[in-house]
């Protein structure tokens, strides 16, 4: 790799020939195309139950993604390459994009009847199949994925799609990011003198307009995801919140969760919580909904800070950094449209920050 490319770069351009990108690109699909068939004869593959229950999410990947995500290895990379398949194989292992699940259950009607009895000695016909597949979108599967250097790669790639927009067109392609324009919006300059802690924070978080969406990403190199860029605000503002979790420090995630029996907070529980009604700008605004959070304590999934007329700045996946509209839809791991982001605010929360400390 002779290339210096991080989230900063705003021209990064794919190296690697349109014939290899379209085949990367076509196996991975082979692959989600072998997971739809899967799923769909499992009642053939599992004969005899009593019932099926199906959870199965979407089925589905942003090509941009991919393609960021080879070329932050190797920027002419060649799918045939031993370096290339092994990460390709990675990426179709459980807990990274895709996790299919296959359990048998007493059915409800046979419960009392078959009660003690070691399930894997029931036939079938007594028991329900509970058949789940979870989409961890692979945006959120880089960091399982990549080193740091090459994070920071993927980021500047992917800032401006490798400037290819003509390669993966929207209408062959359905689960490419659709497009959007980021809202033109300027605090206004007496706002800013009223409440100084939210000037304090645009001055560190704004110059990072335009960064893309980086799981796990917590500094400029590497661009951000949105606890990280809250995060990162708050270390400029001296607030260097840490856990350390199995004897490694990171940061704070949005909300806490418990790991091993131990409970660690997230910028969630650092927050004075603050009613809607006595909300100020430069507090932070949490919402839910943006992804699956049921293993948290609260439905908390998305942070941004929250700068007046229904607006906030946050790094959202997958448009990065920008400023939002409550009446903005968010987007869903399977490309379409969920909940305005106003629907879905969970809280307001207050750090203690004060203007003297800037």
């Amino acid at each position: 790799m002779n290339m210096q490319i991080t989230a900063a770069t705003t021209d990064a351009v794919f190296q690697a020939a349109d014939e290899q990108m379209l085949k990367a690109e076509a196996d991975y699909q082979g692959f989600e195309n072998d997971l739809a068939k899967q799923i769909k004869h499992i009642p053939d593959n599992y004969p005899g139950y009593h019932n099926y229950h199906y959870d199965v999410a979407p089925i589905g990947h942003d090509p941009y993604c991919l393609i960021s995500i080879l070329s932050a290895v190797k920027d002419d990379f060649k799918l045939d390459d031993p370096e290339i398949q092994d990460l390709l194989t990675t990426a179709k292992q459980p807990r990274h994009q895709y996790t299919l699940t296959i359990n048998k259950q007493l059915a409800d009607v046979y419960a009392s009847q078959f009660a003690g009895v070691d399930i894997d000695s029931i036939e079938p016909k007594y028991l329900d199949l509970y058949i789940k597949l979870t989409n961890y979108d692979l945006y959120s599967t880089v960091d399982s994925l990549l080193t740091r250097q090459q994070l920071a790669r993927y980021a500047g790639y992917l800032r401006n799609r490798g400037g290819r927009p003509d390669l993966f067109p929207a209408d062959e392609y359905p689960h490419v990011v659709p497009a959007k324009q980021p809202n033109r919006f300027t605090v206004p300059v007496d706002r800013l003198r009223q409440y100084p802690t939210l000037a304090a924070e645009l001055k560190v978080a704004e110059p990072f307009i335009g960064y893309p969406y980086v799981w796990s990403g917590f500094e400029p190199a590497t661009s951000f995801d949105c606890s990280g860029y809250i995060c990162y605000v708050m270390d400029q503002l001296g607030l260097k919140y840490r856990n350390v979790v199995r004897g490694k420090t990171v940061h704070l995630p949005v909300a806490g969760s418990t790991v091993d029996g131990v409970f660690y907070d997230g910028i969630y529980e650092k927050c004075q919580r603050i009613e809607p009604t006595d909300r100020q700008p430069g507090d932070l605004v949490f919402f839910r909904g943006s992804f699956n959070v049921s293993y948290r304590r609260t439905p908390v999934s998305h942070v941004g800070i929250y700068v007046g007329d229904d607006m906030f700045l946050a790094c959202s996946d997958p448009y990065g950094v920008q400023y939002q509209s409550f009446d903005d839809r968010h987007i869903r791991s399977d490309m379409s449209w969920g909940d305005t982001w106003g629907e879905t605010v969970v809280c307001y929360g207050r750090l203690p920050l004060r203007a003297k400390e800037f």
